[in-house]
C-alpha cells in the first residue's frame, strides 16, 4: 500500500508566495483607492482634517504626523486607510453604546471642503472624548470571546486513543 501525506497548511514546493502577497497588496491598494472620496478639496478642508486626524492617531497606538495633503480631487489612499480605521473603531463604539450614531461617517458622501471640515470636527471631537478613548484602551471584545471559545474546545484524541477505541468497537 502506498503512503500517501497530506501537509495541511503546507505550500507546494516552488509555490509563490511572494506573487500571492504582491496581488493580495494590489487588491487591498485598490479598495482603497475606490474607496477615496473624490471632489473639490483645497487646504481649507484639507488641513483642519489632517491637523484631526493626528490629534486621534495617538489613541490607535500611531504617531501623530500625518503631513498636510495638498490640493487634490481625491484622497491618497494611505490617508483613506486611515480614515477607514477610524470609521470602524467609531462603528464599534456605536454599537456598544459609547457613542452617538452622529458620530459615523461615510466617506462616499465627501465631496468638497465642507465634507472635509464636518468630518474633522468629528475627529477633533473624539479626540476628546472620554468615553471613547476608554472604549479604544479597552481589549477588543470579539478576542475575548475567541479566547473562551478556544478554552472550551475539547483536547484533540492521540492516534493511540482513537486506535483504542475502534477496537474496542470492533
Amino acid at each position: 500500500m502506498e503512503e500517501i501525506m497530506i501537509g495541511i497548511g503546507a505550500r507546494p514546493a516552488g509555490a509563490p508566495l511572494a506573487e500571492d502577497l504582491g496581488a493580495a497588496e494590489e487588491a487591498d491598494e485598490a479598495m482603497y483607492e475606490e474607496m477615496a472620496p473624490r471632489g473639490n478639496f483645497t487646504s481649507r478642508g484639507l488641513d483642519p482634517l489632517v491637523k484631526a486626524t493626528n490629534k486621534l492617531l495617538p489613541l490607535f497606538d500611531q504617531s501623530p504626523d500625518y503631513p498636510m495633503v495638498e490640493d487634490t480631487d481625491v484622497l491618497p489612499t494611505d490617508f483613506v486607510r486611515i480614515l477607514a480605521m477610524f470609521s470602524g473603531a467609531i462603528d464599534d463604539a456605536i454599537a456598544n453604546d459609547v457613542l452617538r450614531e452622529e458620530m459615523a461617517f461615510d466617506l462616499s458622501t465627501v465631496i468638497d471642503d465642507s465634507g472635509l471640515m464636518t468630518l474633522a470636527g468629528k475627529l477633533d471631537m473624539l479626540s476628546k472624548d472620554r468615553d471613547f478613548k476608554k472604549f479604544l484602551s479597552e481589549p477588543y471584545e470579539a478576542e475575548e470571546e475567541m479566547d473562551m471559545e478556544t478554552e472550551e474546545e475539547p483536547e484533540m484524541m492521540s492516534e493511540e486513543d482513537m486506535d483504542a477505541m475502534f477496537m474496542e468497537r470492533m
